[in-house]
């Protein structure tokens, strides 16, 4: 059905612009005052060094044993896609920490222009501006951009993914589906568990009306197909670069094995993860060990990936193998732990542990930390009216449903931390906008111009 022009479109376009300058002004403020010389510690140690290695030709290794003992070791630790977006700014020569946090807010501001396109798609123009600035403003959102992880470009693609969705939902074009299977493949370059979302996302058009079977099976193996050309050649490489069986990372084993141990099963701990869980069967730290421990250029625990020269898919398979062992002789209390997990993350077990948690070892922030839980469960039973509207009227809520599963799934096999939550806050974001609008429509509905109103029910632009 053509959707009738909406009045004014240029103001749409103006306000976007204006949201999205002024959510790219509030991340880097964020930036500058909090983050500005904030020591790398982890992961963060992680993407700025291997993108400096790759600026260098090196290649994708693992910067722990390249800083800590000069080694050049390839390295699927984590997807690629991060790494190499930071490194085309380290090639330029912006290669500090700051300025890829700065480069990180780039694509959190990408992200808030895709959350209010995808918010205008499903629900039209003022949905659109309201989504956007809901993800401008939304902690859990802008925080990443200051941490120097992936979540920043997840961010960006999640939102592309909820766009791409709702193109193909109303045009069930070849085209569109290839850009959904190709935007689902690059956030799984990003981060391993968007792969679910192919057949999350992909197995609903088989039941999508108004096409036939034929080309509704077609588009679902479009979807698979572009999503799997675009991790094809990541793929390939860790084939023929590592001798266990990797597919996108190698630190699936590591998480497995911190997130199941006795500490994590019971106690404070239950549902969250405890690097003793992956130390307490190691023998003691050696000299050259603890040399590692004390060295302020490489983080404290460096030496457990740096001190083993072997393939990393090795230790990891290693790890992977003690993570499920330890599940198998523990089945009875599994589920428990599973449902911790997913309790942590969706904000409805031990919330102030957690708050402290994010501070502590996530370094989050104590302030956005607050802020964005407060917001977070502003946002909850907005969405829900949103996705019920949505369902009314028979504008698919399907997408939505997926990514929320695909977080439920994602943290009961692994850990409980909030920022594994980071793709149903982008849903978060767009359906904020959408029950916004959708509320301002039932208490205020216009009466200037009925067909613009009418065109919200019917199709976003």
């Amino acid at each position: 059905m053509e959707r009738p022009r909406l009045r004014n479109p240029r103001n749409f376009a103006v306000g976007l612009t204006v949201i999205v300058v002024c959510a790219l002004a509030l991340r880097v403020a964020w930036v500058l005052i909090a983050r500005r010389n904030f020591a790398l510690h982890g992961d963060d140690y992680f993407y700025h060094w291997q993108a400096n290695a790759l600026a260098d030709g090196m290649g994708f290794i693992n910067p722990f044993a390249w800083k800590a003992l000069g080694r050049i070791d390839p390295s699927a630790a984590h997807p690629p896609l991060y790494s190499l977006y930071l490194s085309v700014f380290s090639w330029f020569g912006f290669a500090t920490p700051l300025a890829h946090r700065l480069a990180s807010c780039l694509l959190g501001a990408g992200g808030v222009l895709l959350v209010g396109l995808a918010g205008r798609r499903i629900a039209g123009r003022r949905a659109g501006l309201l989504a956007a600035l809901v993800g401008a403003v939304y902690p859990m959102l802008w925080i990443n951009d200051g941490m120097l992880t992936s979540e920043s470009m997840y961010v960006l693609l999640i939102a592309g993914m909820i766009l791409a969705a709702y193109r193909l939902w109303d045009t069930h074009t070849w085209l569109n589906a290839g850009i959904l299977g190709a935007v689902i493949g690059l956030a799984s370059l990003t981060r391993p568990e968007a792969i679910v979302l192919v057949p999350l996302i992909g197995l609903p058009y088989l039941f999508a009306r108004g096409t036939d079977v034929k080309r509704r099976v077609g588009l679902f193996l479009v979807v698979g197909g572009a999503c799997l050309l675009a991790i094809l050649p990541w793929w390939v490489r860790n084939i023929t670069t590592f001798e266990k069986p990797t597919f996108l990372a190698t630190g699936n084993g590591s998480v497995l094995q911190i997130a199941n141990c006795d500490s994590t099963y019971s106690g404070p701990m239950l549902g969250y993860w405890d690097i003793q869980c992956a130390t307490v069967d190691r023998p003691p730290a050696n000299a050259e060990q603890r040399r590692l421990q004390k060295n302020s250029k490489v983080p404290g625990l460096v030496y457990l990936i740096a001190q083993d020269p072997r393939d990393e898919s090795i230790p990891d398979a290693t790890a992977r193998s003690k993570g499920l062992h330890y599940i198998r002789d523990h089945l009875g209390r599994a589920p428990i732990v599973a449902a911790a997990r997913v309790a942590r993350v969706w904000g409805v077990f031990r919330v102030q542990q957690q708050i402290d948690f994010d501070v502590l070892f996530e370094r989050r922030g104590q302030v956005p930390s607050w802020a964005g839980t407060v917001m977070y469960y502003a946002l909850l039973p907005i969405s829900g009216y949103a996705l019920f509207v949505m369902y009314r009227r028979r504008r698919p809520i399907s997408s939505m449903v997926a990514i929320f599963a695909m977080v439920t799934i994602t943290t009961a096999i692994s850990i409980g931390i909030t920022r594994y939550r980071v793709g149903a806050d982008v849903a978060l974001a767009v359906l904020g906008g959408v029950g916004v609008d959708a509320w301002w429509r039932r208490h205020r509905p216009t009466t200037t111009n009925p067909a613009e109103t009418r065109a919200t029910e019917v199709v976003g632009s």
